[in-house]
C-alpha cells in the first residue's frame, strides 16, 4: 500500500513538473526530469520516469516526446475536465510553489478552461494562494473533505494527537469524531480544517490537516455554521488559530545542572545557557516551535525543568497539569 502510494503522489509530482516547466518551447529531457523529481524526494532512473509517463500518457493528460530542438518531453496544453482536476490538485498540493506561481497558473486556467473542479477547489478552500506544506496529508482525506463541504455533508474523521510517551518518547492517541466541515482553510502556513462537531454546531474549531488520518463522508447532511471563521479553536487544546499557527518563539526556562545532558539531547533547536543565580542551577534559551511535540516534552521534562517565559507558555502548561490532577 505504501509503495502503492508513493507511485500515485510520483505521478502526481511529474505531472507538476511538466506543467510548472514544460512547454513547446521548454523541453525537459529525462536527467532533467530525474533532477526536478529528486528536488521532490524522489530517486528514479530513467527507465522509472519513461514508465511513469506512459502511465500518466493513458489519462487525458499527454506528455509529447521530441527530438528536436533537443530530446525530450513537454506536456500538452489541450486539457480535459479530468486532466485538470488532477493538475489543480497537483499545483494546490505543492509546497514548492511561490504565490506568484499559483496566482499565474490560476489566471492561466481560468483563461483557457471553463470547469467545474477549479469552483471546487477555490471556492472550498480559504486563501488560495497561500503557500502552505502539504506533506504527511492524505489525498483522499482531502479530496473527501472538500466534496462534503461542497455537497454539505457530514464526515467521519479518524484524528490524530500527540500524547505524552515513556522513556522520553511520544505515543500517538487515535480518536473518530463525526464533525460538520466547514472549510479548508491556509493560516501562516498551516493547512487546517475548520469544522463544527455534531453535537455543538455552533462552535468553530480546527485540526491541522496533518492530524487527519482519514475522511469518511456520510449521508447525514452538515448542520450550518454562519460565524466568524477567526474564532475557530484548536479541538485538542482550546487555543485560538493565532496561537496555533507554526512560528517559533524564544522559550525561556530553568532546570538543575545536573540535567543538563537530559536537556541538550531532547531539544533540537541550538540552546543558550546561563547560570542562574541560584546554586545549583541553570538558565536556557531556546527558539522553537510551541506545538503539541513541545508541550509533550515539556510535560515529560515536568520535574526538572521551569517554564518562565513567554507567559502564555507557562499559563497553558499550569492549566494543563491543573486538569490532569
Amino acid at each position: 500500500m505504501a509503495q502503492s502510494l508513493n507511485a500515485r503522489t510520483r505521478l502526481i509530482s511529474l505531472v507538476e513538473i511538466m506543467t510548472m516547466y514544460s512547454d513547446e518551447q521548454n523541453i525537459l529531457s529525462l536527467d532533467e526530469i530525474c533532477e526536478k523529481l529528486k528536488e521532490y524526494g524522489y530517486e528514479v532512473t530513467k527507465r522509472t520516469v519513461l514508465a511513469d509517463i506512459k502511465a500518466v500518457n493513458t489519462t487525458p493528460i499527454k506528455m509529447i516526446s521530441v527530438s528536436k530542438p533537443k530530446k525530450g518531453y513537454y506536456l500538452a496544453k489541450s486539457f480535459s475536465q479530468a486532466a485538470i482536476n488532477l493538475i489543480l490538485e497537483a499545483i494546490y498540493s505543492s509546497d514548492m510553489l511561490c504565490e506568484d506561481d499559483m496566482e499565474y497558473i490560476t489566471r492561466y486556467l481560468r483563461r483557457n478552461t471553463c470547469l467545474p473542479t477549479l469552483d471546487l477547489i477555490i471556492n472550498t478552500t480559504k486563501n488560495f494562494y497561500s503557500l502552505a506544506p502539504k506533506k504527511e496529508i492524505s489525498a483522499d482525506a482531502l479530496y473527501n473533505l472538500r466534496m462534503a463541504i461542497r455537497d454539505k455533508k457530514q464526515v467521519d474523521l479518524t484524528v490524530s494527537e500527540i500524547v505524552p510517551g515513556d522513556s522520553f518518547s511520544f505515543a500517538e492517541k487515535l480518536e473518530t469524531i463525526t464533525v460538520n466541515p466547514v472549510s479548508v482553510a491556509v493560516s501562516c502556513g498551516v493547512l487546517a480544517l475548520v469544522f463544527t462537531c455534531a453535537d455543538t454546531p455552533e462552535k468553530a474549531e480546527f485540526i491541522n490537516m496533518p492530524r487527519i488520518k482519514s475522511a469518511s463522508i456520510t449521508d447525514n447532511p452538515a448542520a450550518p455554521y454562519s460565524g466568524n471563521l477567526q474564532n475557530a479553536t484548536n479541538y485538542f487544546d482550546g487555543r485560538p488559530s493565532t496561537a496555533s499557527t507554526i512560528t517559533s518563539e524564544w522559550i525561556l526556562f530553568k532546570f538543575k545542572l545536573e540535567d543538563i545532558e537530559i536537556i541538550e539531547n531532547n531539544f533540537a533547536s541550538p540552546i543558550q545557557f546561563r547560570k542562574a543565580q541560584e546554586d545549583g542551577y541553570c538558565t536556557a534559551k531556546v527558539f522553537a516551535v510551541i506545538d503539541k511535540s513541545l508541550i509533550g516534552l515539556l510535560f515529560l521534562l515536568g520535574d526538572r525543568i521551569e517554564i518562565i517565559k513567554p507567559v502564555s507558555l507557562k499559563e497553558l502548561m499550569s492549566k494543563k497539569i491543573t486538569n490532569i490532577i
